[in-house]
Order: C-alpha cells, then sequence, then structure tokens
C-alpha cells in the first residue's frame, strides 16, 4: 500500500525544485508574493522569514518551475490558505488564484469557508485541499468539507490514528505533515504561529506534563504529533487508516538542501517498505545516512517511534 504515498515538498526556485525532484517528490506546493501587500500573502506566510523568501516573486519564475514539474510528472499545489480576506481584498485574491489556475496547477489549498466560498467558480478546474485552520475535528467535520467541494483534507496533528481510520469512510484523501513542524522547539510553548518570533506560534503537546489541582499528574496521550514525530515507523500503519500524503514543512528553509534531504529519507524508507524490509532492517540502513547527522536527530532511532530529541525542560500545564 505504501505505492499509494505521496511525498508533498515545498518549493519556492527552480534550485529547490531540482533538489527536491532528486529526491524523489510526489507534488510540490508553493505561493507567489503579491506586490501591494507588505508583510503576508494570500496563504497567510510572511513573504520572508529570517531573511529567506517564502513565495516566488512573480508568475514568470514560477512558470518556469511548473513547466519542469509537469514534465518530470509532479503535481502543483498553489497554497492560498489565508484564514480570512479582509472584504476589501477579496477581489485581489480571486484574482491572485485565478493566475494560478490559468498556470494550470492542479490543486489550491484553502483554510477558512470564506476563502473557500470566494473561490467556488474555480472548483470545475482544480481541486481543492483544505489547510491546517481548518483541519477537521471528527468524521461530521470531513462529511462536511466533503460536501464543500473538498477533495482532501490536511489532518490535524493532534488527531489519533483511530480517527483517522474512521474518517477514511467519508472518501478524502488524507495529509499529514511528516517533519519538523510549526511548534517543533522542545518545551516551547509557541501559542500562535510567528516564524519570525520564536515566543509566538503553536505549541507541542509531548513537552507538556498537565498537572491537576490535586496535584495528580496526566499520562500524555498517544498523539500523531507532527511537531516531535517523524512518522517514518508508522508509514504503512498510516497509509492503512486512509493517510494518502505526507506535506513537508519549509518554504522559507534556509538550506533547501538539508531539506531536500529529509524528503529523501521518506522516499527510502517507503520503497524500503514496498520490500518487505522490516522496521529493525530500515533502521539500521537509514543509521548510516548523512541526514541523521546534519538534522542532529537524537537519538537517531529510538524504540518509541519518536525520532527527535527529548525536551531539556517541561513546562507545566496546571487545569
Amino acid at each position: 500500500m505504501l505505492d499509494q504515498l505521496k511525498l508533498v515538498a515545498p518549493v519556492r526556485s527552480k534550485f529547490m525544485l531540482q533538489e527536491m525532484l532528486e529526491a524523489g517528490v510526489d507534488e510540490i506546493y508553493v505561493g507567489v508574493r503579491h506586490p501591494l501587500l507588505q508583510q503576508l500573502s494570500f496563504d497567510n506566510r510572511f513573504q520572508t522569514v529570517a531573511g529567506y523568501p517564502a513565495h516566488f516573486e512573480n508568475w514568470e519564475s514560477l512558470q518556469e518551475v511548473m513547466d519542469l514539474a509537469k514534465r518530470k510528472s509532479v503535481q502543483v499545489i498553489f497554497m492560498a490558505n489565508a484564514s480570512y480576506i479582509p472584504r476589501e481584498l477579496e477581489q485581489l485574491y480571486i484574482g491572485h488564484v485565478a493566475q494560478a489556475v490559468e498556470l494550470g496547477v492542479d490543486f489550491v489549498t484553502v483554510s477558512s469557508f470564506q476563502t473557500l466560498e470566494l473561490l467556488k467558480g474555480f472548483q470545475k478546474r482544480v481541486a481543492f485541499i483544505s489547510g491546517s485552520t481548518i483541519a477537521p475535528v471528527n468524521k461530521y467535520a470531513v462529511r462536511m468539507l466533503r460536501e464543500k467541494g473538498i477533495a482532501r483534507i490536511t489532518v490535524g496533528h493532534s488527531t489519533t490514528l483511530e480517527e483517522i481510520k474512521r474518517w477514511k469512510q467519508e472518501g478524502l484523501e488524507m495529509m499529514i505533515s511528516g517533519n519538523f513542524g510549526t511548534g517543533s522547539v522542545p518545551a516551547a510553548c509557541r501559542l500562535w504561529e510567528s516564524p519570525n518570533n520564536a515566543e509566538i506560534g503553536e505549541g507541542i503537546r509531548s513537552g507538556y506534563r498537565v498537572e491537576f489541582p490535586d496535584g495528580s499528574i496526566a499520562s500524555q496521550m498517544t498523539l500523531l504529533d507532527s511537531a516531535t514525530d517523524c512518522s517514518l515507523c508508522n508509514l504503512e500503519e498510516l497509509v492503512e487508516t486512509g493517510v494518502r500524503a505526507i506535506k513537508f514543512i519549509g518554504r522559507e528553509a534556509p538550506n533547501p538542501v538539508s531539506l531536500s534531504l529529509v524528503v529523501d529519507v521518506f522516499r527510502q524508507w517507503k520503497e524500503l517498505g514496498l520490500e518487505s524490509v522490516s522496521i529493525a532492517g530500515k533502521k539500521e540502513i537509514m543509521e548510516q545516512e548523512q541526514l541523521m547527522w546534519v538534522m542532529k536527530w537524537v537519538p537517531r532511532f529510538c524504540e518509541k517511534c519518536r525520532c527527535t530529541y527529548l525536551p531539556t525542560r517541561t513546562n507545566q500545564m496546571y487545569v
């Protein structure tokens, strides 16, 4: 079943695309800055993060990359996942997405029912993906997204495998984040996302100890947590439950080569699974990979499917 799994990687330049193609990516996702917007573009992303661009500068540069991607049979996702569009910018937003549709993108990602409604005129020409800010919380939300014309949902990383398995019955493709997503700073609750400010961003569950007024401490839940789990050891199980795509975070990554190595590790793990190599065998092979040193995964492979380093301190949350 692993042959059904798609690897989805970010691209912001022709060089970055070439690295991802070499790594074996199946789909890419892109954004284009808007000249009238100063900070955020219409995908709710900062136009630069720590000095690195997160978007293509213009439509011409995106067209060149799309042409190369299409020749390699790689599909293109256009990010239009702003959580909210002010009324006075709605027509600019629609026109922005219309240009991407005209270029021939395969998917458009949206992150609100407002933007989905604004773009409903394109639903016969392009498939829609729901972004993480409208990640469903139960099967009824999944059903509502399907009825609204969504073809693929982004699964929130607090979702359990059992929930994903139930959602599969709704007939939508499901996608998870596969690496170092928002909130990946160990033991640092970041609350809401600001890539330019380490104090603001989504929190992580694995770094928390929940303490009740009587002094008792809650045991940790087993969650599909992309902030701390690479999901490698669970790929077969994820595909079996209905996951069909893994999205890698990092359009603004300072080193696209390192990010492509992450994609390459997933591709190799997937291929080893298709060859029926056991998890233990995969670990033995992958321990030799340079990525394990470059990305400083410590321990490199653990015994509990948590391939990241442990928090240096424990956050406490009182209820």
